[in-house]
């Protein structure tokens, strides 16, 4: 049954990510497989019976409550099929829907492959004209014509489209569309072409919507139909809300889900495209849809319409949707994980935060023994501190700190205490470290220089600097 309510059309902002190799990063994503159990429903649990360390989480639960994650609206975790955690923050209620913005793209995707699993697409080698026969392509240049399917997923279509400014002001393709009432088909197929299809990403929500006019044309039902029959019905979805503009459901962010919903995503793909010991997808579109495409930046790697975080150490990459307003569903294949979360951290309304998910991701895996032990692995064989990049030494230091190890923590930074010494969370973690192993002058130094980071830059009062001046008050 679907639920009716207005959209807000915001779109997602880009991560600070770890830097990898992009045929290793392919080759560690599917070597190794986790085994999971045949039965892949999700069961309530709680946080012992996979073993979690629920004074870690306490400590993250405080810190959520307190705002120092910004507006979050729900928090959930999934391990080895069990919810472990379900908590909702900001007088969010359970039962509501929530727009899950750019998220949306990757269930698109997922429809997409299913549509190919069963041959009402051919493949993602076919291209515009085909895909959309009921178009005019006739007026179009053949650049514009040899557009394929995976060139749309990648989001390297080749159109002329900008999506880097605020979503506020012209100039914003997406914006731009919005206010031109003109179908949106015609609008995105009319735009110019800049470069060869397949060659450049280019962040683009207008190569997601054509992903719905082509399910639309190739299946012959609706965007909402073709998920109730294929996917949501099979996964147990019957609450939700997919926006529609001009005839077509809005596959660039329009979809409305419950957060139990968006674990039943996560943990399809976790399982490989099994739920219930049934497929929904074939394992080979999972596979390919978390292969990465292109590197967005040196530290981002984007697939079909999911987002790939790198391998740290030699942890596993991490695969997550991701929609403005801190609205993701992450996958963690290693630790058999998936983390779900929902808020009001839109990146056009003032910042709310200076936390990032990326400290949400490993707090809550610092409540896992596996990954507990493998960061003091890491940590006793580690002799080179100096050699790690930035995003490796934050992961540690945050680890330690979590599990109370501020000894340890201390001495994995001291080594470049110097060297990081103008980043406002280095030198709150090292502060933190110095200040639970009882050096207050250290401990002193950092805070005060975090808080000034904090103020030069017109951080609000959360995150950092709210929890820095915390601990100077002690």
């Amino acid at each position: 049954m679907r639920q009716s309510k207005p959209l807000l059309l915001f779109l997602i902002i880009l991560l600070n990510v770890g830097i990898f190799n992009l045929k290793a990063f392919a080759r560690k994503l599917f070597l190794g497989e986790v085994q999971v159990a045949a039965d892949t429903t999700i069961t309530a649990s709680g946080l012992q019976a996979v073993g979690f360390d629920t004074s870690i989480f306490s400590r993250l639960d405080e810190r959520i409550a307190a705002g120092n994650y910004g507006l979050l609206h729900r928090l959930l975790v999934v391990c080895n099929n069990k919810l472990v955690v379900e908590k909702y923050y900001n007088k969010w209620e359970e039962k509501r829907i929530h727009d899950i913005q750019s998220a949306t793209k990757s269930i698109a995707s997922a429809l997409i492959g299913i549509a190919i699993d069963k041959k009402f697409i051919r493949s993602v080698n076919e291209k515009l004209p085909a895909l959309l026969p009921g178009y005019d392509f006739r007026k179009e240049d053949s650049l514009k014509k040899s557009i394929r399917l995976k060139d749309l997923l990648t989001m390297s279509p080749g159109f002329a489209w900008d999506e880097t400014t605020s979503y506020k002001e012209k100039g914003n393709s997406l914006t731009d569309m919005y206010a031109s009432n003109i179908n949106w088909l015609d609008y995105i197929l009319t735009q110019n072409m800049t470069d060869k299809p397949g060659m450049r990403f280019n962040y683009n929500s207008g190569a997601s919507i054509l992903l719905g006019a082509i399910l639309k044309a190739k299946t012959g039902m609706t965007v909402e139909k073709f998920a109730e029959k294929f996917l949501f019905e099979s996964l147990g979805i019957g609450k939700y809300h997919w926006s529609e503009y001009f005839g077509m459901a809005h596959c660039g962010g329009g979809l409305y889900l419950s957060s139990r919903d968006m674990a039943k995503i996560g943990n399809l793909f976790l399982n490989k495209g099994r739920f219930n010991g049934n497929p929904i997808i074939s394992s080979r579109w999972v596979r390919d849809s978390f292969v990465p495409r292109f590197g967005v930046s040196n530290k981002i790697y984007y697939g079909y319409q999911w987002w790939m975080i790198g391998s740290v150490f030699d942890f596993e990459p991490i695969v997550y949707a991701a929609g403005n307003g801190w609205q993701f569903i992450i996958v963690i294949k290693e630790f058999n994980t998936v983390i779900i979360t929902t808020g009001n951290n839109y990146v056009e309304q003032d910042p709310k935060t200076t936390l990032s998910q990326h400290e949400l991701i490993y707090s809550v895996l610092a409540c896992n023994p596996a990954f507990r032990a493998k960061i003091n692995r890491i940590f006793n064989d580690d002799k080179q501190v100096e050699t790690r990049n930035f995003y490796e030494i934050l992961l540690m230091a945050q680890a330690l700190n979590s599990q109370g190890e501020y000894a340890r923590a201390v001495k994995y930074l001291k080594p470049v205490e110097v060297k990081y010494k103008n980043d406002l969370r280095f030198c709150y973690l090292v502060g933190e470290a110095y200040h639970y192993t009882g050096n207050n002058e250290k401990a002193g130094i950092y805070l005060e220089n975090c808080v000034r980071l904090c103020n030069e830059k017109k951080f609000p009062e959360a995150g950092y600097l709210r929890m820095a001046n915390d601990l100077l008050a002690l």
